[in-house]
């Protein structure tokens, strides 16, 4: 993801996974589709008539599954069916690291893992520490954690971070998850 080798831990939510497979509901990537559906309250319903025309035609074209019509009202039933809590990336470099590393700060704890301590390993503590980024390496002498990733505080929810939710499901979306 993000042009960059990287390992993702991810807490699946298994009653929307099992649901969405009732549905036959993959990962839903439309950014219009997230945007329009991310204002509508899980499980409450809202009037038809409240939603912009163009809302009502986005939604109306949604998969079975994200929405449900009762009543001249909307019912939003889908939710993002994953939550990253790390993301790591294989570094050759702890700057190269920093950068990969870094996009993936909307989203989740970030950390870089290196095959060797970096030479300039108090520059490359305080850059990381500084970022919240983690480092970590594994060499020869086994793996090991020189920084600790910064704790991921959700800030606000937006529809690219769902979008990142559905993209990494996709991506994970494999038979055994699907059980």
């Amino acid at each position: 993801m993000f042009d960059a080798t990287v390992g993702i831990a991810y807490l699946p939510d298994v009653q929307e996974i099992e649901r969405r497979r009732r549905f036959g509901l993959g990962a839903v990537t439309r950014l219009d589709l997230l945007d329009a559906v991310m204002n509508l309250p899980v499980g409450l319903p809202v009037s038809v008539g409240d939603l912009t025309s163009r809302e009502r035609r986005i939604i109306g074209q949604a998969p079975a599954g994200v929405v449900e019509v009762e009543g001249g009202n909307y019912v939003r039933r889908a939710r993002a069916p994953i939550s990253a809590r790390l993301a790591v990336v294989a570094s050759r470099t702890w700057q190269e690291g920093l950068r990969s590393a870094g996009r993936f700060a909307p989203f989740c704890s970030r950390a870089m893992l290196l095959r060797s301590i970096p030479t300039d390993l108090a520059e490359a503590q305080m850059q990381a520490s500084f970022f919240g980024i983690g480092i970590c390496v594994s060499d020869a002498s086994g793996p090991r954690t020189l920084v600790e990733p910064q704790l991921y505080v959700r800030q606000r929810h937006s529809c690219g971070q769902w979008l990142f939710a559905e993209k990494l499901y996709e991506k994970t979306s494999a038979p055994e998850l699907a059980r």
